[in-house]
C-alpha cells in the first residue's frame, strides 16, 4: 500500500515547497524473494491525482528494502538531507550532495592477473598515451554516456531492464579530504564476465562490441562515443587505487530473480580482483583514490572546468556534487529553425568565452568528404587589434558531442582564426588517445570544404546587407588581407570580400573590386590604387593629378598591409592591379592628354635641364626625364620602393633601416618652378642647386620616403632668406575677388 509522509525543506534546492515522500511498503503477504520499497519526492500539486511523479521532481531515487537475509540494498547517490541513516558518509566538497556508501563486498575476492601484454599496455596508457592528465575525466564521462545509450537502445528494442524508473544521469562527487573522485552512471552496467572482458583486457571496446552485436546504426551509432577500449585505464594516470562497482541492467535468465552486483579493484600494477557486492544500483560506479601529485582532481572547481571544457554537450545530465553542470545544449545538432536567438547567444558566449553578440552565424552540415556538422560565429569585435597577443584558433573539434581538441589547428586556415564555433564528426580519424586527428590528407579536405563555405557565406552577407558588412569589415578586414598575403590558394575567394575607399565615392564609403571593374572606362586595362596615410593626402597627391583630370577612378589604401595585399593579389577579374606611383601606368595612353601649356620649356630645354639635374643630383638620382602626368606639381619620383616597406623595415629594426637608393625623377616642364630653375641654373647656380635639392626632397615627401624631414630645415631657411631679399620676384597676393570665390 502507499503511505504519504509530509516533510518540509527536506530536499536541496527546493526550499520554498513541502514535498511528499511516497513509500511503497510491501504487504505482510509478500513472497520471500527480494522485494523493495521506492521512495519518491513528489510536489504537492501531484497529490490526490493519478499522475506519476513529475519530471521536475528531484532527480535522486531513494530506495529502502525488506530486511530479509538475502535481500540486496540498491541505492544511488542521495541528497545529504536524506542519508543520515548511513553508517559511514563521505562529505562531498563545497557542501554538495553526498555519494552513497551502501556498496559493500559480500563475496570472496578472486584475484586475476593482467596478461603480460596487457600489463605493458597498461603502463603505456597510464604514463605515455595522453598529453593532459585531465583527459581521464572526459574518457570516463564518455564511457558513462555510452553505457546509458546502450540501456536506451535496449529499451527501444522492447526488452526489459532492471529498475527502469531510475533516470539516466551521470553523478560525480569530489572529496578533497579523502582525495577521492567518484563517477557514477545509471547505464548498462556489467556482469562478472563483462568486467573481466572489458576491464581485464586493454583495447577491447565494449562500445564497438555492442554495435556489432546489436547492429545499431544511424542516430544510435552516432551517439556511441567509445572506439578504442583504453579510456578507462586513463584513471591510473591519476589514481593509485581504482574500485568499480557495477550491476548489469540486463535481467538474469530464469530462475534467477535478481541481477548480481560485483566490485572490481586494481592498483594498476599487475593484478585485479573481482568480488560479489551488495547495495549496488544499476550501472557503474568508479571510485578513484588519487595520488598525492594528482590530488587537485578532488577539487570541485577543477572538475567543473574539465567537464565544461570536454563534456558539456554529452546527451545526459552531468551532476557535480548534486548540481547539474552541463546546461548548454549542443545546438549544432539541432535543426536551425528549432534554435532561438537567446540559445545562439548563450552558446556563442560559452564556446567563445566572449561577452559580445556575434554579427553573423553559419549553421552548416555536409556529407562530403565526410559527414560533418558545424556551427560558426563571426564576432563583432576582437582583442588582437589592441596588441593583446595573437588570437588562437576559435573552432573546437568535437566527435559525437565530446570535445576532442579545443582551438583546433588545421580545421580552418590561420587567417580565419577569428571564427568561433564547433565542428563535429563521427568519421574524423583520431589517434588512440582521441586528442588529435590522424589522417592529414582528410583534414586538408575538411579544411578546404569549410573554408570555401565560410568565404561563400561572407561574400553573400556582404552583398545582402552592405552596411552591416562594412561595419564588420572595418573590424575584421585585416584578417582577410592577411589571408591574401599568406594563403595563395584562397586569394580569389578573399578578394571578393575586400573593400576599399575610392575616388569615386565620398569619404567613409567603400567599394568592392567587382564594383570598381563595373565602373571602369572603356579601354581601361588596369585597376588603379594609391597607398597613403589618409584620404587628404590622396586627393592632394601629385600622383593623383593626372587621374583626377581624366576622371579615372583610383582606390585609396591607408595601411601598410594594403600594399602587400595588392602585390600578392596582382590581378582581379582579368584586370591588373597597378599603383599610380609606377612608370608602368601610362595615364596618357588611357585618354588623350589635355592641351599643354604654351608657357613651358621646349624639348631641347627639357633635355638640357634633365642633364643638369642628373649632374647636380648625381648622388640621389639615376634617371631624370619629363612627364606629362603632372598638372600642379613640379616633380615626382617613380618606381621607388614603397613607403609601406620602409615603415615595416624601420618598425622591425630602427637601427638597420636600409639607405634610400637612387631614384627616378620625373619633372613637369610647364610648372613655374621648373621653368625658373632652368633660368636660374646659369644666373644663380648656387641657389639653383639648393632649389633642385628641395624639389627632390619634395618629391620624396610626396612618395612618403623621407624618414626625417628635419634634414631639410637649413636649406629651407636659406631659400626663405633669398626669397625675402628679392621681394620684387615674389608672386603678387591673390585678389580679394579670388579670395571670395
Amino acid at each position: 500500500m502507499w503511505r504519504s509522509i509530509i516533510t518540509r525543506n527536506s530536499l536541496r534546492r527546493r526550499p520554498s515547497y513541502p514535498y511528499y515522500l511516497d513509500v511503497l511498503i510491501p504487504s505482510s503477504s509478500s513472497t520471500s524473494s527480494s522485494t523493495s520499497s521506492f521512495l519518491m519526492a513528489r510536489h504537492p500539486r501531484e497529490i490526490n491525482t493519478n499522475k506519476t511523479p513529475s519530471s521536475f521532481a528531484p532527480p535522486f531515487l531513494f530506495r529502502t528494502f525488506s530486511s530479509t537475509p538475502d535481500s540486496t540494498n540498491h541505492s544511488i547517490p542521495s541528497d545529504s538531507s536524506s542519508s543520515s541513516s548511513s553508517s559511514t558518509t563521505s562529505s562531498a566538497s563545497n557542501h554538495g550532495a553526498q555519494p552513497s556508501t551502501s556498496e559493500t563486498v559480500s563475496g570472496n575476492a578472486v584475484k586475476h592477473d593482467f596478461q603480460t601484454e596487457t600489463q605493458k599496455l597498461l603502463d603505456i596508457v597510464a604514463r605515455s598515451l595522453y598529453t593532459d592528465k585531465e583527459v581521464f575525466v572526459r574518457e570516463l564521462i564518455s564511457n558513462a554516456s555510452d553505457a546509458m545509450e546502450k540501456v536506451r537502445h535496449v529499451q527501444v528494442t522492447g526488452k526489459s531492464i532492471i529498475d527502469p524508473d531510475i533516470p539516466f544521469e551521470i553523478n560525480i562527487f569530489t572529496n578533497e579530504e579523502e582525495k577521492t573522485l567518484i563517477i557514477q552512471d545509471t547505464g548498462i552496467g556489467m556482469n562478472q564476465s563483462e568486467l573481466i572482458q572489458n576491464l581485464g583486457r586493454i583495447g577491447h571496446s565494449g562500445s564497438l562490441e555492442f554495435l556489432k552485436q546489436t547492429g545499431a546504426g544511424g542516430e544510435d551509432k552516432s551517439a556511441i562515443i567509445g572506439q578504442f577500449g583504453v579510456g578507462f585505464y586513463s584513471t591510473f594516470m591519476v589514481g593509485n587505487r581504482v574500485r568499480v562497482y557495477s550491476r548489469s541492467a540486463i535481467p538474469p535468465p530464469p530462475p534467477s530473480s535478481s541481477s548480481p552486483s560485483y566490485m572490481w579493484e586494481s592498483d594498476g600494477t599487475g593484478q585485479y580482483t573481482i568480488a560479489e557486492a551488495s547495495g549496488v544500483v544499476r550501472g557503474t560506479k568508479i571510485i578513484i583514490n588519487l595520488r598525492d601529485d594528482c590530488s587537485y582532481f578532488s577539487d570541485r572547481k577543477t572538475i567543473e572546468n574539465i567537464i565544461k571544457k570536454y563534456s558539456n554537450f554529452v546527451g545526459f545530465p552531468i551532476k557535480l556534487n548534486g548540481e547539474r553542470v552541463n546546461t548548454v545544449r549542443p545546438i549544432w545538432t539541432i535543426p536551425k529553425d528549432k534554435v532561438t536567438e537567446d540559445e545562439h547567444k548563450e552558446f556563442y558566449q560559452f564556446i567563445a568565452r566572449a561577452y559580445d553578440t556575434p554579427v553573423y552565424r553559419l549553421h552548416y552540415s555536409t556529407d562530403s568528404p565526410i559527414h560533418i556538422r558545424g556551427l560558426f560565429y563571426l564576432p563583432s569585435q576582437h582583442m588582437e587589434k589592441f596588441g593583446m597577443g595573437r588570437l588562437e584558433p576559435g573552432v573546437s573539434l568535437f566527435s559525437r558531442k565530446v570535445m576532442i581538441q579545443a582551438k583546433a589547428k588545421g580545421i580552418l586556415p590561420d587567417w580565419l582564426r577569428f571564427v568561433k564555433g564547433v565542428v563535429d564528426s563521427e568519421d574524423i580519424p583520431l589517434n588512440i588517445s582521441r586528442e588529435h586527428m590522424q589522417d592529414s590528407s582528410l583534414i586538408q579536405k575538411l579544411n578546404s570544404v569549410l573554408t570555401k563555405r565560410i568565404m561563400k557565406f561572407i561574400e553573400g552577407e556582404a552583398k545582402r546587407d552592405p552596411d552591416t558588412y562594412l561595419k564588420w569589415y572595418k573590424e575584421f578586414g585585416t584578417f582577410l588581407k592577411e589571408g591574401i598575403c599568406t594563403d595563395f590558394k584562397w586569394k580569389e575567394e578573399i578578394s571578393k570580400c575586400l573593400r576599399f575607399e575610392t575616388s569615386a565615392k565620398e569619404e567613409g564609403e567603400m567599394t568592392s573590386l567587382e564594383e570598381y571593374v563595373s565602373r571602369m572606362q572603356e579601354g581601361q586595362r588596369e585597376i588603379y590604387y594609391l597607398n597613403v596615410p589618409a584620404r587628404e593626402y590622396a586627393v592632394n597627391s601629385p600622383y593623383y593629378e593626372g587621374f583626377k583630370a581624366k576622371n579615372l577612378e583610383v582606390l585609396f589604401l591607408y595601411t601598410n598591409l594594403d600594399d602587400f595585399v595588392m602585390q600578392n593579389l596582382n590581378d582581379y577579374g582579368g584586370k591588373t592591379l597597378a599603383s599610380i606611383e609606377s612608370t608602368k601606368v601610362d595615364v596618357d595612353a588611357e585618354k588623350p592628354a589635355t592641351p599643354s601649356n604654351d608657357n613651358s620649356l621646349s624639348e631641347q630645354e627639357v633635355d638640357q635641364l634633365c642633364s643638369w639635374l642628373r649632374t647636380t643630383l648625381s648622388s640621389r638620382v639615376t634617371i631624370v626625364r619629363e612627364t606629362k602626368r603632372l598638372h600642379n606639381s613640379p616633380a615626382i619620383i617613380t618606381d621607388h620602393e614603397t613607403a609601406s616597406y620602409r615603415r615595416m623595415m624601420r618598425h622591425m629594426d630602427p637601427t638597420r633601416v636600409p639607405q634610400l637608393p637612387k631614384q627616378q625623377l620625373e619633372i613637369n616642364s610647364s610648372h613655374p618652378i621648373i621653368i625658373k630653375l632652368f633660368k636660374q641654373r646659369q644666373t644663380h647656380p648656387v641657389i639653383a642647386k639648393e632649389v633642385a635639392e628641395q624639389v627632390m626632397d619634395n618629391a620624396l615627401v610626396a612618395a612618403g620616403l623621407v624618414d626625417d624631414s628635419r634634414s631639410m630645415l637649413p636649406r629651407l631657411n636659406t631659400l626663405l632668406e633669398v626669397a625675402l631679399d628679392s621681394p620684387h620676384d615674389l608672386p603678387p597676393p591673390p585678389s580679394s575677388s579670388k579670395n571670395e570665390e
